[in-house]
């Protein structure tokens, strides 16, 4: 799971294009909390957090307090699964084979955000183990 700083939570960033799925939102915004993300998809939060568990496709950002916070391509995974599993009636096993997400798009800057925090919590680790 990345974490996320509320300072990268602006919704103003011009160079994060939202994808369809998210622009029938009331207010379009590049990250939402996990009970925008269940009104918008139709279910409860409980039950995005099962999906959590469940598909490994779906990687919300966490900040330090843990609270969920979801993208364009979680919400289109969501969506998704959402759709397999209500609408089509497929079993939640079979759900995610079919579900996929397109990681090619990800942006350099997210990339390396992401390679920092793994980064950092390896030197958390050697500092415990020093102390």
């Amino acid at each position: 799971m990345e974490t996320v700083n509320q300072s990268e939570l602006s919704n103003s960033d011009a160079s994060n294009p939202l994808s369809s799925s998210m622009q029938n939102t009331p207010q379009t915004k590049t990250y939402l909390k996990i009970g925008e993300a269940a009104e918008i998809i139709g279910v409860p939060a409980s039950t995005l957090r099962f999906w959590e568990k469940q598909f490994p496709q779906i990687k919300p950002m966490k900040n330090k307090k843990g609270d969920r916070f979801y993208n364009a391509k979680d919400m289109e995974v969501l969506k998704e699964i959402y759709y397999l599993s209500h609408s089509k009636g497929v079993r939640l096993s079979q759900v995610s084979k079919k579900v996929k997400r397109d990681d090619a798009k990800i942006t350099p800057q997210a990339e390396l955000i992401s390679q920092l925090r793994n980064f950092k919590e390896k030197l958390l680790k050697l500092k415990e183990q020093l102390e």
